[in-house]
């Protein structure tokens, strides 16, 4: 098992038992990992993560706010073959009030491309998305040249995450590759290398 594996295993383990927590943590899974489908005029939205205890981290989350939900495996087809995890959540009312809230899609139902302060507003809930956006999209190297990268779609919501994780007296530096964004910070060492 990597060490990101062994970190996003360890934070998936953490359960934020403050509603507003919760909020925060569904807002980054999907802000970070969420895709976003328009059918028939409903909406429907899926995470797809590469962990299982991050699959069922987004499943007791959105039980605990009432939302129903599936997950569903399957095998990348590129690379290693590694088995990837979806959590299929259909537009009910239901889970579109909660998806409202959390600041995942916005009043007609398109998605977010960043949370709303009051989401984001205290400390704890800061912490909560960042741990929702590691859990997601993040990775981890461990020391000697330690390397934290969390990937985003936009470079709007890498650049959100690396202003949120400055409030707490980190840096983060926002790169741009061609189809994704990501808010990364390198050890000394590391960059000396390069």
């Amino acid at each position: 098992m990597s060490f990101s594996e062994d970190v996003r295993n360890e934070l998936a383990a953490i359960a934020p038992e403050r509603e507003c927590d919760r909020q925060a943590e569904l807002s980054a899974l999907f802000h970070s990992a969420g895709r976003w489908h328009m059918r028939a005029g409903g909406v429907s939205l899926h995470l797809d993560v590469s962990s299982a205890a991050v699959a069922r981290r987004a499943f007791s989350l959105l039980r605990s706010f009432s939302v129903d939900s599936e997950i569903r495996t399957y095998r990348r087809r590129a690379f290693d073959r590694a088995t990837r995890y979806q959590l299929h959540v259909d537009g009910t009312p239901r889970a579109v009030a909660v998806l409202k809230e959390c600041g995942v899609l916005g009043a007609r139902l398109q998605p977010l491309a960043r949370p709303p302060k009051r989401v984001v507003g205290r400390a704890c809930c800061r912490g909560a998305y960042l741990r929702g956006s590691l859990l997601a999209a993040g990775s981890v190297s461990p020391p000697p040249s330690p390397h934290l990268e969390v990937r985003t779609e936009t470079r709007e919501a890498a650049e959100f995450v690396a202003q949120a994780v400055a409030q707490e007296d980190v840096a983060l530096q926002v790169l741009e590759r061609r189809s994704r964004a990501r808010a990364t910070r390198r050890s000394r060492s590391t960059r000396e290398r390069w």
